[in-house]
């Protein structure tokens, strides 16, 4: 009965996921943070890596570098440049507009977004649920709920005080072109064309940490 309430649960929010992730954008911030000259350099689309590239094995968004390494299978390695949330630091709670920082999984296929796609991952992780526990942000029934998702391989709660409804996505009509500026609501935004690149070669389960 516990596993069929939390695999109801769970697709009860994945759908909540996909029509609001990383909620409304407000208005745009007057002032950015330049993107790396490594970043600057990335390769031009998704034409100059796709025949290199199948399949997605590993993603990897360093924050303080703003760029996001996709190793393939294979070998080949593309860098992205990346725009980020508005607060910095560790996503502590919900809505504090924060990218959390940890090892998740692809908890889904891109689909269509006000932001072009969206690619979900399965935060909050366990590792998330048992520090918020910990510092008495989080109950344990959450706690517990968290962990039994991640057990079996479902989506964890995505209402609790941690947050949730996070992932990769692109840019949309709105946010086109400021990929210097940090304006999404704890989402690690892309290039357009970046996210269809990603979407169509990481499947579900594809492995994403988030550093520093």
């Amino acid at each position: 009965m516990r596993l069929a309430l939390l695999l109801g649960a769970s697709a009860g929010a994945f759908w909540l996921m996909i029509i609001g992730a990383c909620a409304p954008a407000p208005a745009r911030p007057p002032t950015g943070t330049a993107p790396s000259a490594t970043v600057a350099d990335a390769a031009p689309g998704p034409e100059a890596a796709g025949a290199a590239c199948e399949r997605i094995e590993h993603l990897l968004v360093r924050k303080a570098e703003r760029v996001l390494v996709a190793t393939c299978a294979g070998g080949a390695v593309r860098r992205l440049p990346v725009a980020l949330a508005r607060a910095p630091g560790r996503k502590q709670a919900s809505g504090d507009q924060r990218v959390p920082e940890g090892d998740y999984r692809i908890a889904g296929p891109a689909r269509p977004s006000r932001f072009h796609r969206f690619l979900p991952i399965d935060y909050p992780a366990p590792a998330d649920a048992a520090r918020a526990l910990a510092e008495g942000r989080l109950s344990r029934a959450d706690h517990d709920a968290i962990v039994a998702a991640h057990r079996h391989g479902l989506l964890p709660p995505q209402e609790t005080p941690l947050g949730g409804h996070l992932g990769l996505h692109g840019e949309g009509r709105r946010w086109r072109g400021d990929l210097d500026l940090d304006w999404t609501t704890g989402c690690v935004a892309l290039r357009d064309f970046d996210i269809d690149w990603i979407g169509d070669r990481a499947p579900q389960g594809t492995p994403i940490r988030i550093e520093p």
